[in-house]
């Protein structure tokens, strides 16, 4: 029989189960937040537009390369996006003086609106459902999240 080699990794070999749990987790729970916004679609935006909405009120003046990057589709699929977003009055796109070739993007006060109550909507469904939660689990769950978030930024600079 082989004798056991220590983990040559830092963290004791703890990281790629955490990684796979965060990989096995985080895209079903977004599955069911993404079914639970198209169910309310009549009420407001769709799941990509609400995720274009958030990243264009976090990044004021951003480009569709930018917001094409962040949601992870095509140039032609953001600026199709975009366009009905201007359409409805959700987002306002503009030229950059600095530059004729770039667009910039941001929120209309209609688009902020609209994002709020979506994102109430939300809130108040996802907080329905972790109600089922003891005090402390849902302390544990707000901890770990914001440890991920942490952790996660501080390794990408």
């Amino acid at each position: 029989m082989e004798p056991s080699r220590p983990d040559p990794t830092p963290d004791g070999g703890l990281a790629r189960p955490a990684a796979e749990v965060v990989l096995d987790t985080v895209p079903q729970i977004m599955r069911v937040v993404r079914g639970q916004m198209r169910e309310g679609r009549a009420e407001g935006v769709s799941t990509p537009q609400f995720r274009a909405l958030l990243f264009v009120r976090r990044n004021p003046g951003t480009d569709l390369s930018s917001l094409a990057d962040h949601l992870g589709a095509s140039m032609p699929a953001v600026s199709e996006l975009v366009s009905r977003l201007v359409r409805d009055g959700l987002v306002v796109r503009e030229l950059d003086p600095a530059s004729r070739r770039r667009v910039r993007l941001t929120l209309s006060e209609q688009g902020d609106r609209q994002l709020a109550d979506a994102r109430e909507r939300t809130l108040e469904w996802l907080a329905g459902r972790l109600g089922a939660a003891s005090p402390e689990q849902l302390a544990r769950i707000e901890v770990a999240l914001r440890e991920l978030l942490a952790v996660l930024e501080a390794a990408s600079g």
